[in-house]
């Protein structure tokens, strides 16, 4: 009988890390544009939508959006603490989620 190695299976989808990032990218005033983030930050688009979709954000992208948006921590984008944030970003940040799952919103995403 031959034993065959094992693949290690691929990370799970971390799911809130990427609902923060598209926060994040409502914050920025990019709306549902993936496109227009990725070229506004220096980021391939296709890049993005794999952290959006929940695929590990690496630490390079986690130090250079940290870079970008002064008060951003590390602990927020890959933990969701928002404890060390300060409170104009993070108000700023819950204003924008809320905009994202408003109605209207909603709408516009259809």
């Amino acid at each position: 009988m031959r034993l065959m190695a094992k693949t290690p299976a691929a990370p799970a989808p971390d799911l809130d890390a990427a609902r923060r990032l598209k926060i994040l990218r409502t914050y920025a005033q990019c709306g549902d544009s993936q496109t227009r983030f990725a070229a506004k930050y220096g980021f391939s688009v296709k890049q993005w939508n794999n952290f959006e979709r929940g695929f590990p954000l690496s630490n390079p992208v986690a130090f250079q959006l940290v870079k970008l948006f002064p008060g951003l921590t590390l602990d927020w984008l890959h933990l969701g603490k928002a404890d060390g944030l300060p409170g104009t970003l993070r108000a700023e940040l819950e204003a924008a989620e809320k905009a994202m799952t408003s109605p209207a919103a909603t709408t516009r995403s259809r």
